[in-house]
């Protein structure tokens, strides 16, 4: 089975699936007409909403805690080997599986670019001009009978980063629409009661980074309006790109990274954990295979691999985090985020943890007033009543404490596990082994 999958940066859920009245504004032609011959996951998440740690994630099937890659940097602390190096990573595994692999686009786990080290053939730099007539030539190139997985990695809508600091676009502006002509705010725009204090506090103290810090609702609506034009104007390449695959005999596979805020919460970028942020489209083409809508959570980015390795009809490597999106297995989705340590003080670092089961999404920060929130994603998918305040569903709360305390112990997630809210059903003695080493 020829494999190509297709992915865009910091590309939204909401933007594809446009469940929300608000959302109406986005325009997909070619992408819903790739969802109307796919498997469509609704509840798609990425294991880390910024985009080194979820690529790093998605070519080895690793955690970013199991990685130690938290953040965007291309060197820390600690030196970090690159994750596309290991044998059981995506490329040089289905390399010697017998493929032929390529990849054009943005990498950014953790060098820009992909290189042949990572088991691709690199037939495009990081930069969507060019790379979607790289990716035409290189299959009119190709001679033999081995079986292709093509990645075309695109950029957009990631440079709304740039039209929200006033910086000047790689590919070129966007067209600017008229504050009336623009998009409604969505209706989870403002603060919700009980929300958590550290995302608020992080958007404040990266001013610079976010952009959007002096704001007006009018501006808002401008930023959606520009997001809104860059996720077309990706669209439009993916359709071209498609107008030179031969769908027949090859599977088709669209997925982002991770989301963007989109004004919702009052946020734009990604990392917090808002489902705006942590959701990602997640469309399956196999030829042969009737077209459905997969409504239970899963862990689209974190399990692309073994996803992959179930549709080529290949063996999948063991000690994966995460089950093929085609077998879900029921367990609990979880994202892990952190933000930048501008402090650089013990403890002083923002981060954080999401499970999401079945319809209810359990969320803690390591710091700050209302660090928990419980939302019934089925009733408050906009997550604006934060369950957690209300001794009524202490019982959910209990078992979503319980869950991601056995989560973090099973993944060897130590440092997280310093930041939790214990269940009281946790074994006596649990705090004393946590904390046998304070810091």
């Amino acid at each position: 089975m020829n494999i190509l999958l297709i992915m865009a940066d910091q590309f939204a859920a909401h933007a594809l699936a446009r469940s929300r009245s608000t959302d109406a504004h986005f325009k997909t032609p070619n992408l819903d007409r790739l969802a109307s011959v796919s498997t469509v996951f609704t509840q798609a998440y990425t294991p880390f909403p910024l985009c080194v740690p979820a690529r790093s994630s998605m070519i080895t099937g690793k955690y970013p805690h199991q990685l130690g890659i938290m953040n965007n940097k291309s060197a820390d602390a600690a030196p970090r080997s690159e994750p596309g190096h290991g044998s059981q990573s995506l490329g040089h595994w289905f390399t010697a599986a017998g493929y032929d692999c390529a990849y054009a686009g943005k990498w950014h786990a953790l060098q820009a670019s992909a290189s042949v080290n990572d088991g691709f053939a690199p037939i495009h730099p990081f930069g969507d001009e060019g790379l979607v007539e790289a990716c035409h030539d290189w299959l009119g190139q190709r001679s033999g009978e081995r079986p292709f997985l093509l990645v075309a990695s695109f950029d957009d809508p990631h440079t709304i980063c740039e039209y929200a600091r006033s910086q000047p676009m790689p590919y070129g502006d966007v067209p600017a629409a008229a504050v009336a002509e623009a998009p409604p705010l969505p209706a989870n725009f403002y603060k919700a009661p009980y929300a958590s204090e550290a995302p608020a506090m992080e958007q404040v103290a990266a001013a610079r980074l976010y952009g959007t810090a002096g704001f007006s609702p009018d501006d808002w609506r401008s930023y959606r309006a520009t997001y809104a034009a860059l996720v077309q104007r990706v669209d439009q390449r993916i359709g071209q790109l498609l107008d030179g695959i031969d769908v027949a005999s090859t599977s088709v596979i669209f997925v982002s990274d991770h989301g963007d805020g989109d004004a919702s919460h009052g946020w734009n970028q990604k990392t917090a954990l808002y489902q705006e942020c942590i959701k990602v489209p997640f469309l399956v083409q196999v030829p042969g295979r009737p077209a459905a809508v997969v409504t239970e959570p899963v862990a689209a980015v974190l399990g692309l691999l073994p996803t992959l390795c179930e549709i080529a009809g290949i063996q999948v490597p063991e000690g994966l985090a995460a089950p093929s999106a085609l077998q879900r297995d029921g367990n609990p989705v979880v994202v892990e985020t952190a933000f930048a340590d501008a402090a650089a003080l013990p403890g002083a670092r923002t981060s954080g943890r999401a499970l999401i089961l079945g319809h209810w999404k359990y969320t803690v920060y390591g710091w700050g007033q209302y660090r928990e929130q419980l939302h019934d994603l089925a009733a408050d998918p906009q997550e604006q009543r934060n369950l957690a305040a209300e001794n009524a569903f202490a019982p959910e709360l209990e078992r979503m404490r319980t869950e991601l305390l056995r989560w973090c112990e099973e993944t060897g997630d130590t440092a997280f596990r310093k930041r939790l809210v214990l269940p009281k059903t946790a074994p006596a003695g649990k705090h004393q082994e946590i904390f046998r080493v304070p810091y």
